[in-house]
């Protein structure tokens, strides 16, 4: 699984593939020092493969590296930090 990070001034994307197929994306904004997940999707017929996960990965390496708050805000977010709280608690905005 490859992504890429694509990040047009406060706003971005993190897209998944496989091969050369686009299977999932994550929507992002960053304002001042804090990313927000806003979306996850990943393509019908991709499901259950563990895309979002990667998707959520890889915007949380994203922020670390840019030194970035992170706030979940899309539902598959909150519950993949959920269950990596203690890993990232330093980086997620409180309340998270």
């Amino acid at each position: 699984m490859k992504t890429k990070i694509i990040r047009n001034n406060d706003r971005g994307e993190v897209q998944a593939f496989e091969g050369e197929v686009q299977v999932g994306q994550i929507n992002f904004n960053i304002t001042d020092s804090l990313l927000s997940i806003e979306h996850t999707q990943v393509i019908k017929g991709f499901e259950k493969k563990g895309i979002d996960g990667i998707l959520v990965q890889s915007a949380t390496d994203y922020a670390i590296h840019h030194k970035l708050k992170i706030k979940p805000v899309c539902s598959y977010a909150q519950l993949w930090y959920k269950h990596h709280k203690k890993q990232y608690k330093s980086i997620l905005t409180k309340g998270e």
